[in-house]
């Protein structure tokens, strides 16, 4: 449809973003004819998208002339304060030096590559490719975290530093020849056009289910002569996925083949039949058993259209808020207390 996600997800106005930016933000710029503040202000607001709102731009108006010419500097927020302006206003922004260029990808992997240059930071010249990898793993998670409580702003913070890490990486890699972050944005643009020809092209669908059907297709056609081409339905998922989400993403492919059950209601009978057998299991059995549970709740959880590991660590949100609340409102020590008063105070805390 004509729709932007703004409007599938309940907002109004869609603003599209200035890309590419008309600007080299380090590079000194003129603008001319600043007809008037209505023009001034559409000047404004694109600039601040890349400029600090304290840079100075210097206005120059009627230069070579006799009359009404002047010259002053004012704030970049100031811009269409001025009332002034006419058809020979032209307005000079002095170049941002590198490390000012806060809101660029060039003023990003500028401040990198210092920390991993000559005379840089002697940690970060220190970590190799395998020491960094904690940091993306755990990087990752306080980002999911962070969408998780729906708190963007610390979302925001979190992304910079997983950023941060695809940065430092692609640092590194530059430095020993195998590849820069160019090569990174560029094999994913490509990869995206690539995957999207109803975007892109001239392929047409009727929607998502189409989509997905179509990128799966163009995937494989993708892993056909690579050498690291998967050789199997169930290969080509990364070793260290979270187990719960391993074990829902190797049942849909599975699914993919026909293994699958006709109707929900399987899918049911086979979660009871694991809990029986979960429930009769001896000793040395029972972590297999409810490793067959957890399995099929994955598969359950694809039938329902759910991210298992999502609906996991929002219920693990959920448990850590109450039982705090459920903490800090106790009287006497959870060990004094029965289980009726337990169950009681639990209750009233999932009803607050």
């Amino acid at each position: 449809g004509d729709n932007a996600w703004i409007h599938q997800h309940g907002g109004d106005a869609y603003e599209p973003p200035v890309v590419p930016f008309p600007l080299v933000p380090t590079r000194p710029a003129l603008l001319s004819q600043l007809y008037n503040r209505r023009v001034a202000s559409d000047a404004k607001l694109t600039l601040l998208q890349r400029y600090p709102a304290t840079h100075p731009v210097t206005l120059v108006s009627s230069a070579g002339t006799e009359q009404g010419s002047f010259v002053r500097s004012v704030p970049l927020a100031e811009l269409d304060h001025q009332d002034d302006l006419d058809h020979l206003t032209v307005a000079y922004l002095a170049p941002l030096e590198p490390i000012a260029d806060l809101r660029s990808m060039d003023g990003s992997a500028w401040v990198i590559a210092r920390l991993l240059g000559p005379g840089g930071c002697p940690w970060d010249r220190e970590q190799t490719h395998q020491s960094l990898r904690p940091f993306l793993v755990e990087e990752t998670y306080e980002l999911l975290e962070a969408l998780d409580t729906g708190d963007l702003a610390h979302a925001s913070e979190e992304m910079g530093d997983v950023l941060l890490q695809i940065l430092l990486h692609s640092e590194m890699a530059r430095q020993t020849g195998d590849f820069d972050f160019g090569d990174v944005v560029a094999g994913l643009s490509a990869k995206l056009i690539r995957r999207h020809p109803h975007v892109f092209g001239k392929v047409e669908v009727e929607g998502s289910s189409d989509v997905l059907r179509n990128w799966e297709a163009i995937k494989r056609e993708e892993r056909t002569g690579k050498e690291t081409a998967p050789k199997g339905p169930l290969d080509g998922l990364p070793a260290d996925l979270p187990a719960l989400a391993a074990a829902q993403k190797l049942g849909n492919k599975a699914a993919r083949t026909g293994f699958n059950w006709s109707a929900i209601e399987g899918v049911w009978d086979k979660l009871r039949e694991e809990l029986d057998e979960l429930a009769t299991a001896s000793p040395d059995e029972r972590a297999e058993e409810l490793g067959d549970v957890l399995f099929v709740l994955g598969r359950l959880a694809d039938w329902y259209g759910i991210d298992a590991e999502s609906a996991l660590r929002g219920a693990n949100l959920k448990f850590r808020r109450r039982f705090t609340a459920l903490h800090q409102a106790a009287e006497r020590p959870f060990d004094q207390m029965s289980s009726d008063e337990l169950n009681a105070s639990w209750k009233r805390t999932k009803h607050a």
